[in-house]
């Protein structure tokens, strides 16, 4: 089919456990006890056909057995969050076998089932909105299985600008909150061996420009209507999301009313632009809160393109605003104790504390949520919280919950940071905070994010809008309260129908603050014109159902979330977190059932850095590393004492002391023992921690607080950097080593792989690190980091000069 508008919405967690084996192994164990490494997964193939506002894409899996012995292959996977997926099909051969929606428990049972009766199956279940997992068993020596999947989406639209994603790959998360952290963590290797293409089909109905793949090199070609494109490699590895960004005249871009009739009834969807307005005269004072995520996810470049972006938005602050900033990983960190007017001192203050935060340890977004939101006392201006993260965690709806029912008047901006970031939940906050999302690749410039910010902070808003219709006999419209619009955002609605013929929507709100309202005709079909519409309106309904009541999602299949999202998914034919797909071919290929269980690896994602430290802040790991406690946080600068974080295990990038504790110039708590962390070997004690004035205490081994002058020198010693003013600057290095690398140098010999930031990229200071032996490999010019690797003897001279800021271990 032709889809000319998708709009699909987010799923649901997992509800049940697997009986079978988890990802986790790479490879078979023969009778021998010899491993076969091998990945199943031949190959990937993408078709995806965009018109207008929606997509419709096809997903190829190959999966080959290159064994002598039959083999299951269970594979975690990636598909957008608003994808409503609605076939799966299986084909061996010649033969196909269509994939049969139902009762996630049912579909496993039946997957089992025919597993144990040696006949090939698939199952295809989904972990997340965005994560799914496809095993297929009794894979036969030398044969294959191709499992298609099917699913119709929105083509994000925003200020003239489509753009259409696809994942490849689900990056590590940080499990320490994590209910079922099997089902998000697949086994990763450097290279799997598998590849994609890929083939994207825009029809765009108007003249296009500006035609960019963000992190792909790709072939172009035009067609009538549009524009056709393939990746460029045909080996191309699956370690970043494809991102196409196309735009058009804003002009060309028509509202849309569509609709469908089939046995169900009618459905309908449509799409309006609220009428374009201009700057408004006068701006409201604002309290910006700028939130940085410093996770060990984030180590390398996302950390400095955190810090590009959020230092921008700085320097974009009026003179009647005021701000604070703060950073999260295991706790959360404030540069002010409340939030301060804008003034040469005070933007100072904050720019050095960005300027200085380093990435390490677990990712806990909920209390950062919560310290963001905290202390909304000013009437007079609006909160915007500018929440910079990948998402890379697995409690999704505990953190939704918090931001749901703690968001008061506040408003939040969500920047996914990363080259595979966890999109649904960096939408999801922005949809629970009534703002906006953006996603910054490593390779983009922020410059467009924030003129972006700024222009939606600048521009009236389109507030408590409400769609009236008559005509059509209209039941279920969805979403049951539509998101507040910014400048060029589109107006979208879901319903049903019983009456054809003709009929109106009368679209009213509050645009700047003052009354609006659009009257628009429309005509209810009675033929089978658009059949996604149905599917669309379905997923609309579940994401609907989700949002009522996450912590009920997160209780599982015996609550009233999963029977209402069950009927719908049933109904409708569609994945969700209680339904699941799955194929059996009738004939056994294989006598008795026996066979080996592969996890199948996934590609690293492009970008992130990888090593001990930073699996430690990403993986189940992290949990003991970093001292974890699910639902608890130490809050900086909170006005009472904070707990103490456990110690740091196997170095745990430096979280051997203890978290800091506060009150108005009382002495902080003493640091808890590092296991073999902080900067020994062996472990260190954490120092007490320093009397601040007015500030917050400082640790061995983890600079924890701010904004407050310090009345102990013996804090410098902890890797405090003081300003003439007497401020704290988090993570900012008594040296320009890191201590990880500082540590290595000791024992280290030969070449070291190393990032080092520089004041400038100008071929002099090129030409410098060569001459002092830095092997250069990549640069990035945005964020002034040169990569290479330099003999470890030759580190000493390099940090030397000037112009080297800092050098990590890669």
């Amino acid at each position: 089919m032709v889809l000319e508008l998708a709009i699909a919405a987010a799923t649901l967690a997992p509800v049940q456990t697997r009986h079978f084996s988890q990802p986790g192994e790479m490879g078979i164990l023969d009778r021998a006890g010899e491993i076969s490494s091998f990945c199943p997964l031949e190959r990937t193939s993408v078709i995806a056909n965009v018109s207008g506002f929606g997509a419709e894409v096809t997903v190829v899996q190959k999966f080959g057995n290159s064994s002598k012995v039959p083999i299951e292959a269970i594979y975690t996977f990636p598909l957008p969050n608003d994808a409503a997926v609605h076939r799966m099909r299986m084909r061996i051969g010649q033969r196909v076998i269509e994939g049969e929606i139902m009762k996630r428990e049912d579909a496993f049972q039946t997957y089992q089932a025919a597993r144990a009766a040696g006949q090939a199956t698939a199952l295809l279940d989904q972990e997340r909105p965005n994560v799914f997992t496809q095993s297929v068993a009794n894979i036969m020596p030398g044969s294959a299985i191709e499992v298609e999947i099917s699913y119709v989406q929105l083509v994000k639209y925003d200020q003239g600008v489509f753009e259409f994603h696809f994942p490849m790959t689900v990056a590590p998360r940080y499990l320490g909150n994590t209910p079922d952290p099997g089902k998000v963590d697949p086994p990763r290797a450097i290279r799997t061996g598998t590849n994609i293409d890929l083939k994207v089909r825009v029809m765009a109905g108007a003249p296009v420009s500006n035609v960019v793949s963000v992190l792909h090199k790709v072939a172009t070609k035009t067609i009538p209507g549009g524009f056709s494109m393939t990746l460029a490699a045909q080996d191309e590895i699956p370690n970043r999301d494809f991102i196409l960004k196309y735009a058009v005249a804003p002009e060309t871009v028509k509202p849309a009313f569509i609709s469908h009739t089939d046995e169900r009834g009618g459905f309908f969807s449509l799409v309006l632009f609220p009428p374009k307005v201009p700057k408004a005269d006068e701006i409201a004072p604002r309290e910006v809160i700028f939130v940085l995520d410093q996770s060990g996810s984030q180590r390398g470049f996302p950390i400095e393109k955190s810090k590009e972006l959020c230092l921008k938005m700085i320097k974009t602050l009026r003179a009647g605003d005021t701000f604070n900033a703060l950073s999260f990983n295991t706790e959360v960190r404030t540069c002010f104790e409340a939030a301060r007017p804008v003034t040469v001192e005070n933007l100072k203050q904050a720019s050095d504390f960005v300027s200085g935060v380093v990435a390490d340890g677990g990712t806990q977004i909920g209390p950062a949520v919560i310290e963001s939101l905290y202390g909304q006392g000013d009437p007079e201006r609006l909160r915007m919280v500018l929440f910079n993260t990948d998402g890379l965690v697995g409690d999704e709806y505990e953190i939704l919950k918090t931001l749901q029912e703690g968001k008061g008047r506040a408003r939040m901006f969500t920047f996914g940071i990363g080259n595979s970031v966890n999109r649904f939940l960096i939408d999801a906050m922005a949809a629970e905070g009534r703002g906006a999302s953006e996603i910054i690749t490593l390779e983009s410039d922020a410059d467009g994010a924030v003129k972006r910010f700024l222009k939606r902070s600048e521009t009236p808003i389109l507030t408590d809008i409400s769609a009236g219709f008559s005509g059509g006999q209209i039941t279920q419209v969805q979403p049951g309260a539509l998101a507040d619009v910014f400048d060029q955002q589109p107006i979208i609605v879901y319903g049903r129908y019983s009456q054809a013929g003709p009929g109106e929507v009368r679209l009213t709100g509050r645009l700047g603050g003052k009354p609006w309202s659009m009257n628009v005709p429309i005509v209810f079909s009675d033929k089978p014109s658009a059949p996604a519409i149905p599917v669309l309106w379905a997923r609309q309904r579940v994401n609907e159902i989700r949002r009522s009541d996450y912590m009920g999602v997160k209780r599982g299949g015996q609550s009233r979330i999963a029977e209402l999202t069950t009927g719908v998914a049933l109904d409708f034919g569609i994945m969700s977190e209680y339904t699941s797909f799955v194929a059996v071919e009738k004939r056994v290929v294989n006598v008795g059932g026996k066979q080996r269980t592969v996890a199948v690896p996934v590609e690293n994602a492009s970008g992130m850095l990888t090593g001990r430290d930073v699996d430690l802040g990403v993986s189940a790991r992290g949990t003991a590393a970093f001292g974890n406690v699910p639902g608890s946080f130490s809050r900086a600068n909170s006005g009472s004492p904070a707990g103490a974080s456990a110690g740091g295990a196997q170095g745990g990038g430096g979280f051997g002391g203890g978290g800091g504790g506060r009150a108005t110039g009382a002495t902080g708590a003493t640091g808890a023992t590092g296991a073999t962390g902080g900067t020994g070997a062996t472990g260190t004690t954490g120092a007490t921690g320093a009397t601040g004035s007015g500030g917050t205490t400082q640790v061995l081994g983890s600079v924890v607080t701010l904004g407050g002058s310090p009345a102990n020198p013996a804090s410098k010693a902890a890797g405090l950097s003081m300003d003439s003013s007497g401020a704290r600057a988090y993570g900012a290095p008594a040296s320009k080593l890191s201590k990880k690398l500082e540590a290595k140098l000791a024992k280290a010999k030969g070449p070291i792989a190393v990032q080092v930031r520089v004041k400038d990229l100008t071929q002099t200071t090129l030409d410098l690190l060569k001459k002092l032996g830095l092997k250069i490999e990549d640069k990035d010019k945005a964020l002034k980091v040169v990569f290479g690797t330099i003999d470890a003897a030759k580190i000493k001279e390099l940090i030397k000069v000037s112009v080297v800021l800092r050098v990590e271990e890669i």
